[in-house]
């Protein structure tokens, strides 16, 4: 990091520094981090959010008139294009390296994983990124919750913190930036049924996009339909915490996920909820398409509350109508994966990490497809302890891109690949032939 932040600060403070970053939750606290720190130095600044990385998009925005240029979240799939572009770059990735040299040309790669930190459960992106802002400048230690926002949005908090984010955390705490709430479930500050209907992560069978369903449960629980989460007694939330756990444990979801649906929460001064709360607000707004109100938020909270939760509520009924759909016809299946198929990259990227986690997934990896124009876009998602059995999704997606032609890649546990438009039924095949193959008895 010492490397990075020299490197920035000899920069002409005329100098205007471009951040690519991708534009889920992780991806736009580090933008949000970079930008702050950047700005506090004097320099000019311009965010440009990814949702599907590719070659031609770095290459493109590479192009455009900027003195220097830092990835966020990304980059470390192609450093070879952004070596040949022969500007100052500085790539701060979790993702899996393509490439193991930390220096290639004008660019410097900080991938954890090149530096013995897991990056698919010690280090998000944001974290790297509050790394380099605090080598810039010990001050910027103010940062330190957007960071935790980022791991959390990763999944990266499930069973605790670790590594580089437990520090972060320990630090965050210890200069009073964050403070711990009681256990609480993930609900925001509106009527508990209305929270409960709009809830997507947890996803509660038979009750999430169910107004109705929702009505009759607190009904027999006696807790009024308009009653907000922090307005109940501990009786009644006892009550409401054990009728939930028990529909959740019913469907075989993720034991990692069920054991953090009542927790700790964390609180930050500047932020309105807590930061799970805000984290999947941030998200969702994003993957609806207003990627710019997301990142907006975070420079403004206060002003643009009401807006980002609204849109943030539209986007995760959608979801939810989705959801309910899967939930009523189920997954797709062959020997080794299950599978679905969604119109939008964006609504399957975000569904199968749900699926995933909420959904009864035969203990098989999940795999959303999309066709979008001449490409299948694909995500996948894995529970913790099939990576810890073997498997790798991120090396999965890279090989599928090979055959197939296109680009992939991710983390072990989490990953993607945008594919030259090919037959779907093929590609289903070749995936689970893979896997059959390669991890026979690990998933």
């Amino acid at each position: 990091m010492r490397r990075c932040s020299e490197k920035i600060k000899s920069l002409p403070k005329t100098s205007r520094i471009r951040i690519i970053s991708h534009y889920d939750t992780d991806g736009i606290c580090s933008a949000y981090i970079l930008a702050k720190a950047i700005e506090r130095e004097g320099f000019d600044f311009h965010i440009t959010l990814l949702e599907h990385p590719v070659k031609e998009e770095i290459e493109r925005l590479g192009d455009e008139d900027s003195d220097a240029m830092i990835l966020s979240d990304l980059g470390s799939s192609f450093i070879d294009t952004i070596s040949k572009m022969g500007m100052d770059s500085i790539i701060l990735d979790h993702h899996q390296p393509e490439d193991r040299d930390v220096i290639k040309g004008s660019v410097i790669q900080v991938n954890s994983n090149l530096f013995g930190i897991d990056g698919d459960t010690d280090a998000s992106g944001s974290s790297l990124c509050y790394l380099l802002a605090k080598e810039i400048n010990k001050e910027n230690i103010d940062l330190s919750p957007f960071a935790l926002m980022g791991a959390i949005g990763d999944k990266q908090s499930l069973g605790g913190f670790s590594g580089v984010n437990r520090e972060i955390f320990d630090e965050a705490r210890r200069e009073g930036f964050i403070k711990i709430s009681r256990p609480s479930l993930k609900l925001g500050d509106g009527p508990i049924i209305q929270e409960i209907n709009l809830s997507v992560d947890p996803f509660y069978p038979g009750l999430s996009g169910r107004e109705e369903e929702i009505g009759k449960l607190l009904d027999r629980l006696s807790i009024r339909e308009d009653a907000r989460y922090s307005e109940i007694g501990g009786e009644e939330k006892k009550r409401l915490h054990s009728f939930l756990i028990l529909t959740l444990l019913r469907n075989n979801i993720d034991p990692l996920v069920a054991n953090n649906i009542i927790k700790e929460r964390i609180l930050a001064e500047k932020l309105p909820l807590n930061l799970d709360v805000i984290s999947e607000m941030i998200d969702a707004c994003s993957k609806s398409g207003d990627h710019g109100l997301a990142l907006s938020f975070l420079f403004n909270p206060e002003d643009l509350y009401e807006r980002i939760k609204r849109r943030s509520e539209a986007y995760k009924i959608r979801i939810i109508e989705k959801l309910r759909e899967i939930e009523d016809r189920g997954l797709k299946e062959t020997r080794n994966i299950v599978y679905f198929t969604c119109d939008k990259a964006s609504d399957g990227s975000y569904m199968s990490g749900i699926v995933s986690s909420y959904f009864d997934c035969k203990n098989k990896p999940v795999f959303s497809f999309s066709k979008d124009k001449n490409k299948i876009h694909v995500s996948c998602r894995a529970r913790r302890k099939m990576v810890e059995r073997g498997l790798n999704l991120g090396g999965l997606m890279r090989s599928i891109a090979q055959r197939f032609g296109g680009s992939g890649g991710g983390h072990k546990i989490a990953a993607g690949a945008t594919l030259e438009e090919t037959d779907l039924d093929e590609i289903v095949r070749y995936i689970d032939d893979i896997i059959g193959k390669e991890y026979e008895g690990k998933v």
